[in-house]
C-alpha cells in the first residue's frame, strides 16, 4: 500500500486541508438529528488533533469519544443543508471514520 493511503497520511492531509480552508464568516450551527453541529465541532477537532499529534497521549477514553462522535455525524449528515456546509462535516466524517478504524478496540 503506497505511504499517501496510510491512515495517518490521509487523516493528516484531510486535517490540513480542514486547517487551510475558511470557514464561512456565518455558520449555521443547527442542530440536525439533534446534534450540535458547534459542540460536535470542538469535541472532534480536539481528538483528531491529539490522534495526529499526541498519539501517546490517544488512549480508550478518546477512542471511544471519536466512536461516539461518530454515530453523531452519521445521525446529522442526512440532514444537512448547503447552509450547514456539508464538505466540512463528510470530511470530519473521513477523518473520524479512519481514526476509529485505526485504533484499538476499547475494552468496553
Amino acid at each position: 500500500m503506497p505511504a499517501t493511503d496510510e491512515p495517518e497520511a490521509v487523516v493528516s492531509r484531510l486535517w490540513q486541508e480542514s486547517r487551510n480552508e475558511p470557514w464561512p464568516k456565518q455558520l449555521n450551527w443547527a442542530e440536525p438529528a439533534g446534534v450540535d453541529l458547534a459542540t460536535l465541532d470542538v469535541r472532534l477537532s480536539g481528538c483528531i488533533h491529539t490522534w495526529l499529534f499526541h498519539r501517546d497521549s490517544f488512549g480508550t477514553r478518546h477512542v471511544n469519544t471519536v466512536r461516539a462522535l461518530l454515530r453523531d455525524l452519521e445521525l446529522a449528515l442526512p440532514e444537512l443543508t448547503e447552509e450547514d456546509n456539508p464538505r466540512i462535516w463528510q470530511r470530519y466524517h473521513q477523518m473520524a471514520k479512519l481514526i476509529s478504524d485505526n485504533s484499538p478496540h476499547s475494552a468496553n
